[in-house]
């Protein structure tokens, strides 16, 4: 009678850790499938702003100064600008009512590409740029032309970095 009673509670251990585990399997599961959204960004303007060059360098009939700006980069990412596009004369805005635009113009034989690239850094305004020899002071300049200084509007061409 003991092996019975042996045997009776090693198989009622063997039910109850069959039940146990088929109470764990019972446990649902769950998957998922389908797909997210990536958006790309919109690619924002880079921003010239005039600034004045440290040193006054137009006088009449001297060589070609240079003009002086900052940029503003509101992407969240770099860029590099490698060409450079100068406006008609009649673009420079003169900020002097004693000097007007006529009295200067852009200098001849620029070229487009950039001596030297400019890169500006995602989400930043760079200190004072300047390009040398592109506004040329006429040698019929008057006296109303002294610290006068003149807007050059100008487009930069790059590509993201």
């Amino acid at each position: 009678m003991r092996f019975n009673k042996r045997i009776g509670g090693v198989i009622g251990a063997l039910v109850m850790l069959l039940a146990g585990a088929a109470v764990a399997y019972a446990a649902f599961t769950a998957t998922g499938s389908g797909s997210g959204t990536a958006r790309a960004v919109t690619a924002q303007s880079i921003n010239i702003t005039p600034t004045t060059c440290a040193n006054a360098d137009l006088f009449p009939g001297g060589p070609a100064g240079a003009i002086c700006f900052t940029l503003t980069n509101n992407n969240p990412y770099a860029v590099h600008f490698t060409s450079v596009t100068y406006p008609a004369n009649s673009a420079i805005v003169a900020n002097s009512a004693s000097c007007s635009n006529a009295n200067v113009s852009i200098a001849s034989g620029l070229s487009s590409t950039l001596a030297t690239p400019i890169n500006v850094n995602a989400n930043t305004t760079t200190g004072t740029l300047s390009l040398p020899g592109v506004v040329q002071m006429a040698s019929t300049a008057l006296d109303g032309c002294q610290g006068a200084s003149f807007n050059v509007p100008i487009t930069l061409t790059g590509t993201q970095q």
